[in-house]
């Protein structure tokens, strides 16, 4: 295992988790004081050091510390931040608080018949809750779906992964292509001869549907509804 010393943190690696076009995403464990465990995303930023930190990276970083003094239970932790300059790229070390897994790990584990209706009343509402949260301080996500919420083995459900997020004003300008990232355009906007078909909206791969037809009902599928991949139909 290696030991890593952050600015604020002393930890050591445990192991790899994930990676991503710029880095990976490590388990650590917290070498003194509270020795909790912590998901550590290293990232190494190709480009001319000098020309600073991009803003995608800027724009997290701020967005999390801003959120991080309301403490809120459905929001990820950003516990520390650190960069190293290289000749031709640039290091950057965020630390956050480790979840266990994320929320399409989750529902890749639900039996043939699903969830169950009160889970997933219960992940709904903390993530309607975390979602609200971030509203009234006018932040907006812009980019959520099951790999970026997680969920911890308590049942704590917390949104993350703010690369994409925006501080909304208003005179904000809508983003355009909204649409092809929901993958919902809108019901005219369909060829007239192409039949619109129900798409299940969680899965953890291509024909594995997690939630039951029997769940497939106004009142209790507000999963589905809200997130599926086409139009909803009963």
């Amino acid at each position: 295992m290696d030991d890593r010393t952050s600015e604020h943190l002393d930890y050591e690696i445990l192991a790899e988790i994930g990676k991503g076009a710029y880095g990976k995403v490590y388990k650590a464990r917290e070498v003194r004081d509270r020795r909790r465990l912590l998901a550590v995303k290293k990232l190494n930023l190709p480009g001319d050091p000098s020309n600073g930190i991009p803003q995608v990276m800027v724009r997290e970083v701020a967005l999390l510390r801003k959120l991080q003094s309301f403490n809120h239970p459905n929001v990820v932790k950003l516990l520390d931040v650190s960069a190293a300059v290289r000749k031709q790229s640039l290091d950057l070390t965020l630390v956050f608080e480790y979840i266990d897994q994320d929320l399409a790990s989750f529902l890749s584990t639900a039996s043939e018949d699903g969830l169950a209706r009160d889970k997933i009343k219960d992940v709904m509402q903390q993530l309607f809750t975390g979602l609200d949260f971030l509203h009234s301080n006018a932040v907006i996500h812009r980019d959520l779906k099951p790999d970026n919420v997680l969920v911890s083995c308590r049942g704590e459900v917390k949104i993350a992964d703010f690369g994409l997020a925006r501080i909304y004003t208003y005179n904000i300008a809508l983003t355009p292509c909204v649409r092809a990232v929901a993958g919902v355009p809108a019901e005219e906007d369909w060829p007239k001869d192409s039949p619109i078909q129900y798409n299940p909206a969680w899965r953890s791969e291509p024909g594995t549907h997690l939630l039951p037809a029997c769940l497939r009902d106004k009142d209790s599928d507000l999963l589905a509804v809200s997130a599926s991949r086409g139009p909803y139909r009963e």
